[in-house]
């Protein structure tokens, strides 16, 4: 008995081994499998990974390149606007300009100038005008009766043969040159270009300085001040006395001998015109007409008609006078010089005037007519050997009496006083 139960026993304690054994073989079998698996799914994970990578970069670029509008392409290079955000700056002043003097400077002012625009140029009050040294006045001229009346206004307009620059032009570059000296000494030079568009036009400049300032400069440089002889700041003193026959009530201006070469004026066309009602009720603009005027008398010389007998080496043409409105006239006159040598015209003239005569031919009464305008080719009324200078005139049409006659004279200096009456288109001579 005890030998069988301790069989039983051995062969269990057997089995208890054995199980535990294979127990031990299937658990490192489930690890081994688990490890495998886990490396297999480790790897897999990884490639997984990859191909992700790999689709979200192709997703990017598939929807950069579907969608161009996230990124646009670069505009073509004509059309960046750098011109726009950088412009160069202008060679020449436009719209209203402001130049500040100082001392003995003489500055180099440099304006726009449209076809159908003016320059104002404005001088401190306290100066005047000593000279005016115009340039080219085929190109750009000055109103020499604005500049004598106001002494210290310059008024600068388009001459016969301004151009403006071609649309698209890059080309710039100053058409002719205006130098004004003062009475105090100061000299301002003035460059016009000529430009398209009235925008770019300078339509008035103010020249500022000190009068005595600049005059103090010039003195300590050694130059002339006070060019006209008179110092403005020297005040006379009185002792209650006065003399009359001294040497400051003695100054007058001096008026040269001239030769004064008369023509009426025939009105008869424009009389007409106003009689049958067909006078523009609107009046134009005086500048626009007086240079069209102008510029169609160079160009169409014949339509003057004939110049007068030439005496003391001027002759004269006068055309028909034109109606502008019920008030304002036009009448071109043209000026020749038939002298040997240079001559000058007085300035102011061509003078537009109403004389009257009583019944016998005498003349009563002499009333000057008022201009309204003023254009002409020639500046300063310098005239060289047959050269011809061209004057539109713009006037306030008087009412004249059967006694009466509108007259147009021009005389020039340096001359013997003998007056010379010529008939121009209707007139009768005298």
């Amino acid at each position: 008995m005890m030998s069988d139960s301790l069989k039983r026993m051995k062969g269990m304690i057997f089995m208890l081994k054995l199980m535990s054994f294979q127990r031990v073989q299937i658990v490192c079998v489930v690890l081994l499998v688990m490890a495998c698996a886990a490396v297999t799914f480790g790897q897999e994970r990884k490639e997984r990974r990859k191909s992700g990578k790999v689709d979200v970069s192709s997703k990017a670029v598939a929807t950069k390149t579907a969608s161009p509008v996230a990124k646009p392409s670069p505009s073509p290079t004509p059309v960046v606007p750098v011109a726009l955000v950088n412009p160069s700056p202008r060679e020449y002043m436009s719209g209203e300009a402001n130049i500040s003097v100082r001392g003995n400077q003489n500055p180099i002012v440099r304006l726009g100038l449209a076809q159908n625009g003016v320059n104002v140029i404005e001088f401190p009050a306290a100066d005047s005008f000593f000279m005016v040294h115009p340039g080219n006045s085929e190109l750009v001229s000055f109103d020499e009766e604005t500049a004598r009346l106001s002494k210290r206004s310059l008024v600068l307009r388009p001459g016969a043969a301004f151009v403006a620059p071609p649309a698209g032009s890059i080309v710039r570059g100053p058409s002719a040159s205006i130098s004004v000296q003062m009475q105090s000494g100061v000299v301002v030079t003035f460059l016009i270009y000529p430009v398209r568009e009235l925008s770019q036009n300078a339509h008035r400049c103010v020249v500022m300085y000190n009068r005595e300032e600049v005059v103090a400069a010039r003195r300590a440089a050694g130059l002339a001040v006070n060019l006209d002889g008179k110092d403005p700041t020297v005040k006379p003193v009185s002792n209650g006395s006065v003399r009359f026959d001294s040497d400051a009530e003695k100054r007058e201006p001096i008026v040269p001998k001239a030769s004064r070469l008369i023509a009426e004026v025939d009105s008869s066309r424009a009389d007409e015109r106003v009689r049958n009602g067909k006078v523009s009720k609107k009046r134009p603009d005086l500048a626009e007409v007086a240079h069209r005027a102008l510029k169609d008398a160079v160009q169409n010389r014949v339509r003057l008609g004939s110049f007068t007998k030439s005496r003391n080496g001027i002759g004269l043409a006068v055309a028909p006078a034109v109606d502008l409105d019920l008030q304002a006239r036009l009448v071109v006159v043209a000026v020749r010089n038939d002298a040997p040598s240079d001559l000058r015209i007085v300035p102011g003239d061509p003078e537009l005037y109403v004389q009257t005569f009583d019944s016998s031919g005498k003349t009563l009464q002499i009333e000057r007519v008022k201009r309204l305008f003023v254009e002409s080719t020639s500046l300063e009324g310098k005239l060289s050997k047959g050269e011809v200078a061209y004057y539109a005139i713009v006037y306030e049409s008087p009412v004249l009496g059967a006694s009466q006659r509108l007259r147009v004279s021009v005389s020039q200096t340096e001359a013997a006083d003998e007056p010379a009456t010529g008939a121009v288109g209707n007139g009768t001579r005298q």
